[in-house]
């Protein structure tokens, strides 16, 4: 019988000629981790876009660009003596089998939704600390987008019991900050406008959480209304040949609602 080949290995060897020294892409071999960050997190979101859109075409290349971005990483990587594609997936094997033991340890403790959600917060606080993480809201990376890392903020504290008991009370911190914003506001307070302003977008965050909400998925959706509804009434605006002046617009935007 014929052994399969791996087509893991194809994309590797891809890269690894892309990164060959003596007839390698001029582009690639000036390619570093860092220079290439900035394209991994794009394919990221890309990878989300196709999700959102049901695009399994679309989803599959992206994935695809995706999985090439980790394997360019290991292989710079490598080539330092770092560590290896072999590594990554050997560490990503460890991670995903110690943190379900119900699955490859027979653990029966581990039985609801709750309790496996319970088990990992344990396992990555024990973790956090075994690195050296003096706070609970150590380990939270400062590269992450910055509505992602105010969640992750307030996960963490939250699961220290500093939390809202409800949505209710949530919404009302939501209408403090926006009475202080509009205080500062009238007084032209500019320093303090952008404080009271960036207090008022964490609760609002908050307030997301609270409800149970995805964030960036209530932004996206936002977004894609906007973007909608603008479409519609910029077609209207050209076909009737209005002038594009307030009043004008303000009249088709509510009528493209």
């Amino acid at each position: 019988m014929v052994k399969k080949k791996n087509k893991l290995n194809d994309l590797i060897d891809v890269v690894k000629r892309l990164r060959n020294p003596k007839n390698g892409c001029p582009w690639d071999l000036q390619q570093t981790s860092k220079s290439l960050a900035k394209y991994t997190l794009e394919e990221a979101y890309e990878v989300i876009e196709a999700i959102e859109s049901n695009n399994n075409k679309e989803l599959e290349g992206e994935l695809g660009d995706l999985l090439l971005q980790v394997i360019y990483h290991s292989v710079i990587a490598a080539e330092k003596k770092k560590f290896s594609i072999d590594d990554v997936i050997d560490t990503s094997v460890k991670k995903m089998k110690s943190r379900h033991p119900h699955i490859f340890m027979r653990d029966e403790s581990i039985k609801t939704v709750q309790d496996v959600n319970d088990f990992w917060e344990t396992q990555k606080k024990f973790e956090r600390k075994k690195k050296g993480a003096k706070s609970v809201l150590d380990g939270v990376s400062v590269n992450l987008p910055a509505v992602t890392r105010s969640l992750k903020l307030q996960k963490r504290a939250a699961k220290e019991g500093f939390d809202w008991k409800n949505a209710n009370g949530t919404l009302k911190k939501v209408k403090e900050e926006l009475n202080e914003l509009s205080n500062e506001m009238n007084i032209n307070n500019k320093r303090k406008i952008k404080e009271e302003l960036g207090d008022l977008l964490f609760s609002c965050i908050n307030l997301s959480r609270k409800l149970g909400l995805d964030t960036e998925t209530v932004i996206r959706d936002s977004n894609r209304k906007f973007e909608k509804r603008f479409k519609k009434m910029e077609k209207t605006m050209n076909k009737k040949k209005l002038k594009w002046n307030l009043n004008n617009l303000e009249r088709e935007w509510q009528k493209s609602k």
